[in-house]
């Protein structure tokens, strides 16, 4: 960290200095350095910052902001070069910056010269979850009727202005017909036809398809780009390794905030307040109340028959000491059980019902097995303290001891195969199985738990207590 400190106070040094050759001096740095360094500058070091430099090469910082510290420079911008900026921009990063700047950034479209705005308005359209939203038109297509000699000759022109060359895509008439990765063009003979050494077997999508499914097939198929296509085969845009880092990790960003029942604007402390704290957890708050009211409901119904004499008022006293164990193991078991359904699922977009069966099954043996063995050891444990504290085991306490075991075992079971089947569920409804969140699943557990623990526990021992 300090390294990196002092590589930030020398570009900051080189742009407040502005010395005669300062962009061949920051030619050394990358750029996520430079634009590290930019954030540190005062509006009148940024103004004077971007007066010496080009547009490409600002707009190349601008790709490395995040959107807020984007936000933040604009500011400092006259909106002539801001239009000149997002115009060079790859036009994935100047889609999320636009879409970041809601009001402002429809302003600054209207004002983009047509060709480029309609292409932004193409991609703007597409949802959050769709991989159109994520697809680059940086890369270079070549046609098929031309040789290796014409097609390095299009590469060397090309290659300056697009981010990815290591695979050329090959159009006929307009359409995707095939792809040439670059290092085969580089070894291919100069005399030799394009159509003759390119790949015709690749996995294409459509951009509307979802972006986990996209990305789980990059992973699959180990390619570093995939072509977006249309209902023509007409070529739209490709999705890179790049791009797929960053979905992955908005994805896990998804499914952790839907699975702690927040919403994503929680991850960022810093541009987090309290009323979007509030606004973001409070619904499911009020969910989660009216599920636990049905809780106190269940606790009601079981009142009057465990404080009708004070023999009941004895069990009452009994069942409340392992309440809590029953609830946080059956809680664990289902969230447990819910994490491994939703990553099989995630993981396994097309699976049919045969394996969601086999699943199911191996579940519903898991849970039977850890209910088996969690319950064996509850009975041991309660036998052991019962005769650490009366220096003996009645066959009442003996059978409290089994009434509890049982409970915890069916009460695991069932937890289980729920955390299970609402994941399954939700996919079929075409809901995001993440949704079934951590508090969710544990707040349903206990309803089902307390049910089965008093109902057993009633229906044996409280005879026992009269």
């Amino acid at each position: 960290m300090d390294n990196t400190r002092d590589i930030y106070s020398e570009i900051r040094e080189l742009i407040i200095q502005k010395p005669e050759n300062l962009i061949n001096e920051l030619e050394e740095y990358h750029i996520y350095d430079i634009t590290q360094a930019v954030i540190e500058l005062n509006p009148e070091e940024i103004r004077d910052f971007f007066n010496l430099i080009d547009s490409d090469f600002q707009a190349s910082i601008f790709e490395y902001l995040e959107e807020d510290e984007a936000e933040e420079i604009i500011k400092y911008l006259p909106e002539k070069r801001l239009i000149q900026i997002i115009s060079d921009m790859e036009i994935d990063e100047a889609v999320d910056l636009l879409k970041y700047l809601n009001k402002e950034g429809l302003r600054l479209l209207n004002k983009i010269p047509v060709k480029t705005r309609k292409e932004l308005i193409k991609f703007m359209a597409y949802k959050e979850d769709e991989i159109g939203a994520f697809m680059s038109d940086s890369y270079i297509t070549i046609n098929s009727d031309i040789s290796v000699k014409e097609a390095m000759r299009k590469v060397t022109v090309e290659a300056h202005d697009v981010d990815y060359i290591s695979i050329l895509y090959v159009l006929e008439n307009k359409k995707l017909i095939g792809y040439l990765r670059l290092k085969d063009l580089l070894v291919a003979r100069a005399s030799e036809e394009i159509v003759d050494i390119m790949e015709t077997r690749f996995p294409t999508v459509h951009p509307t398809d979802d972006k986990e499914a996209v990305s789980q097939l990059m992973i699959e198929t180990s390619e570093s780009s995939i072509p977006i296509i249309n209902e023509e085969n007409i070529l739209q845009g490709i999705i890179t390794h790049d791009d797929l880092m960053d979905i992955i990790a908005l994805t896990e960003e998804e499914d952790y905030t839907m699975f702690a029942a927040i919403s994503d604007a929680e991850i960022d402390i810093e541009s987090s307040n309290l009323k979007n704290s509030i606004r973001s957890r409070l619904p499911w708050l009020t969910i989660l109340l009216g599920l636990s009211m049905v809780t106190s409901i269940v606790l009601a119904f079981f009142q009057g028959r465990l404080s009708s004499s004070h023999g009941a008022i004895l069990l009452a006293a009994k069942l409340a000491v392992f309440l809590p164990l029953i609830q946080g193991m059956a809680g664990n078991t289902g969230t447990q059980s819910l994490a491994v359904m939703i990553r099989y699922l995630t993981k396994n977009e097309d699976v049919d019902r045969e394996r969601i069966r086999k699943h199911l099954f191996r579940e519903l043996k898991t849970g039977m097995l850890q209910g088996l063995i969690i319950a064996s050891l509850v009975f041991i444990m309660i036998n052991v303290i019962t005769y650490i504290g009366e220096n003996q085991i009645s066959s009442v306490n003996l059978i409290y001891a089994l009434v509890t075991a049982s409970s915890i075992l069916i009460a695991l079971f069932v937890s289980t195969i729920l955390g299970a089947l609402i994941p399954v569920f939700m996919t079929k409804a075409k809901i995001d199985p993440a949704v079934a969140s951590g508090p969710f699943i544990t707040t349903v557990s206990d309803i089902i738990t307390m049910t089965i623990y008093y109902s057993v526990s009633l229906a044996i021992l409280l005879p026992l207590f009269q």
